[in-house]
């Protein structure tokens, strides 16, 4: 009795759950893949940062009032770590340093010249790209 009391209620669940076994099928998995970005030779004026803006919504997708904010930790050299989401293996994404007002993102200051940078995104280890003004 004790036995058939504990088991019935998880052998409905599992009943329950049993159409759904199929359903797996679709599940998608949502992953990051990870681009170290530096831009050497980035000398700035107070009110003014170092940007990266490329080709994909985490940088901008062109626009430099969307752009990522680099870290001057090693000035003038910019880093910083972006995360791509929705992203393919082997992407590749194209992009440039810039300087812009950090109040006034309407307001570039410079624009890294051509030809753009490009990087491919790869699980491990995190691609590193480099860019120069």
């Amino acid at each position: 009795m004790f036995r058939t009391h504990k088991l019935l209620p998880l052998y409905l669940f599992l009943l329950a759950l049993a159409p759904l076994s199929d359903a797996g099928q679709d599940i998608k998995i949502k992953y990051f893949l990870q681009a170290n970005f530096t831009c050497k030779n980035g000398i700035t004026t107070p009110g003014y940062s170092v940007y990266v803006v490329g080709s994909r919504p985490e940088i901008g997708e062109w626009v430099p009032a969307k752009a990522f904010l680099l870290s001057p930790a090693n000035y003038p050299t910019w880093t910083g770590e972006v995360s791509f989401a929705n992203v393919e293996l082997n992407q590749e994404v194209k992009w440039k340093c810039i300087i812009r007002n950090e109040n006034n993102p309407l307001d570039v200051q410079k624009w890294q010249p051509d030809p753009d940078n490009e990087t491919t995104l790869i699980f491990s280890p995190s691609a590193q790209t480099t860019g120069t003004f």
